[in-house]
């Protein structure tokens, strides 16, 4: 499923060091887009993952208090422009 993230950053810094210890990404999770803000304060992300759940429990512990997520599933059936799934 294609689930998007909104990332209010508190500490761009601390973002940026936490973001590193994200990737490489397990294999059930494939990120597409990635869109921060142009200071950093907040950002937006597309990813693919088998439930909003599972995605929320790797990132929200891998970014820490860094910053504050916001998931929701994407209704693709009304959605432009999303990527070819690459999760079986």
């Amino acid at each position: 499923m294609f689930i998007a993230i909104e990332h209010e950053i508190h500490d761009p810094d601390a973002f940026r060091r936490c973001t590193e210890q994200v990737f490489p990404l397990p294999e059930d999770l494939r990120v597409h887009h990635f869109l921060p803000a142009d200071d950093l304060s907040r950002a937006a992300c597309l990813y693919e993952a088998p439930s909003v759940e599972h995605l929320r429990s790797y990132l929200d512990c891998a970014l820490g208090a860094a910053s504050t997520q916001r998931y929701f599933p994407v209704a693709e059936a009304h959605a432009i422009g999303l990527p070819p799934r690459q999760l079986a």
